[in-house]
């Protein structure tokens, strides 16, 4: 019989996935408790919040959310970061964290963005996208300069249709 605590703990994990944009599993068996707590701090800033479970309330969790790609994520000990808001903020702050404490157990083993389970690897490639503003600002530079682009086109067909016109009347006049 699952006692409250446990059942406790899958209605806070179902809480915690319902609405996730990016999970990602994570082997972090030798972790030392200072360096958990610096993850949790190079996550923070970006929403996103490292939590350890326990593989059987994950799968209960899975089950009761309908979810059998987080259920695909338990195995071995598991950590998992979990993020709300921008996915990418979440897998560049696990890359960051990675890239300095290079000999850290801590190793992504796969994840689940949106509904889909992608792999390690992906994760990683996703840490490598710009963030949200950057890409947005992208897409209004280039939406703006071809509106300039265009603006300059029209004005130099103006241009050289009054020049035309100045022309062919100087033309006319030097008939006369």
């Amino acid at each position: 019989m699952p006692t409250a605590r446990k059942m406790s703990e899958v209605a806070e994990l179902r809480a915690l996935l319902a609405d996730a944009e990016l999970a990602i599993a994570a082997s972090y068996q030798g972790m030392r408790d200072s360096d958990q707590r610096a993850l949790r701090r190079a996550l923070a800033p970006g929403g996103a919040q490292l939590r350890v479970v326990k593989n059987t309330l994950l799968r209960l969790a899975a089950g009761e959310l309908g979810r059998s790609d987080y259920a695909a994520l338990a195995e071995g000990p598991t950590a998992l970061v979990v993020t709300r808001g921008d996915p990418v903020a979440a897998a560049q702050a696990v890359a960051q964290y990675r890239r300095e404490h290079a000999n850290t157990p801590f190793r992504i083993r796969g994840a689940v963005l949106g509904r889909e389970r992608v792999d390690a690897a992906y994760v990683e490639d996703l840490a490598t996208v710009p963030p949200r503003e950057v890409l947005l600002g992208r897409i209004a530079g280039g939406l703006v300069s071809k509106v300039a682009e265009l603006a300059g086109l029209l004005q130099a067909t103006t241009r050289e249709f009054a020049g035309l016109l100045e022309a062919r009347a100087a033309q006319l006049e030097a008939e006369q």
